[in-house]
């Protein structure tokens, strides 16, 4: 019988002892003495995702950096700095890491590119000198103003100076553009101080920028140019470059005057000389670009005679939709 009580007393105390902390990794767990700062696997998932593009496109050593990326595609570059010479090249992954134009050092984009990366200047190694600029096309330029439908970014690290002629007029510097279709393989260089991204198949782009405003033309995905004889219009503080939407662009005429929507081969479609819009300062601020159409309607801004600004929202007629609105703005 004292045997049986004394295994009864053995086991009871083995129990407690269990129950009280006899396993040390579970104590150190619970008072975090045997904790670290290592994440679980989601964890770690999320936390390279959040480091940056590279971690969310598989790579396997092909390239070294995403210079920039949109719509799914990623333009890379890969450098070599070998014992016998350094060597710069560039190509396009999709999201899973799949090649749309594998490593190449050919071509009018990559070849201007890889120039100047070889050589004694070292500007379009830089990301900041690359924009994805819808549909396909990259940019790659040391300083052009790019301009969506509400924004203007600049590209490159050269900022827009501007000069005096002989004759004193102003000049506004001109940048080397770089365009890459990494769909059809197009790549072209055109010469721009403002440009805007590709819109229903055409960016516009200023080669000439004179006093704040200069003529226009358009590119089409395959780079083909359309010049025109119209203008943007410079108005203050120079928010304003137009973007081609739903076929049409907002501008002047060649002298200055009859402000309106043009289409796509340069013909005034809707005249808007009639109102004053010449005065009005765009602005990001205002979340007003140069007026362009969404959903078969534009928004312009116009003075009266008073110098009361009103905003008012127009058909593809040019007829109102809806009263003008008086808003809080003044006009220089």
């Amino acid at each position: 019988m004292k045997k049986i009580w004394f295994l009864v007393l053995t086991a009871a105390l083995i129990l407690s002892l269990a129950a009280c902390g006899g396993d040390t990794t579970s104590d150190t767990n619970v008072s975090g003495s045997n904790e670290t700062n290592t994440p679980n696997s989601s964890e770690t998932l999320g936390n390279e995702a959040d480091s940056g593009k590279e971690a969310e496109v598989p790579n396997n050593g092909e390239w070294d950096e995403i210079l920039c990326s949109g719509d799914g595609y990623h333009l890379v570059k890969k450098e070599v700095d070998a014992y016998d010479g350094y060597k710069f090249t560039l190509g396009v992954v999709d999201d899973e890491g799949q090649w749309v134009q594998e490593m190449t050092d050919t071509g009018t984009f990559v070849d201007e590119v890889r120039f100047r990366a070889e050589g004694s200047s070292e500007t379009l190694r830089d990301s900041s000198c690359y924009m994805y600029l819808g549909e396909g096309v990259f940019l790659a330029s040391p300083g052009v103003s790019v301009y969506t439908k509400d924004e203007e970014y600049r590209v490159g690290p050269w900022e827009n100076s501007v000069s005096y002629s002989p004759t004193g007029r102003a000049e506004v510097a001109i940048w080397e553009c770089l365009l890459w279709n990494v769909k059809t393989n197009m790549q072209t260089e055109i010469d721009a101080s403002k440009m805007s991204t590709f819109q229903d198949g055409y960016l516009l782009f200023c080669e000439e920028d004179e006093s704040g405003s200069g003529t226009l033309s358009a590119m089409n995905t395959n780079g083909e140019i359309t010049e025109f004889t119209c203008q943007f219009l410079p108005n203050k503080p120079g928010h304003n470059f137009p973007v081609y939407s739903e076929g049409l662009f907002y501008a002047c005429t060649d002298k200055g005057s009859h402000p309106g929507f043009f289409d796509i081969s340069g013909n005034m479609v809707i005249d808007l000389s009639s109102y004053d819009v010449g005065r009005i300062p765009y602005s990001n601020e205002m979340g007003v670009n140069a007026p362009y159409f969404e959903n078969e309607k534009a928004t312009i801004l116009f003075a009266n005679n008073a110098g009361s600004v009103f905003q008012a929202t127009i058909d593809k007629t040019g007829a109102f939709v809806g009263e003008p609105e008086k808003v809080d703005v003044s006009v220089y």
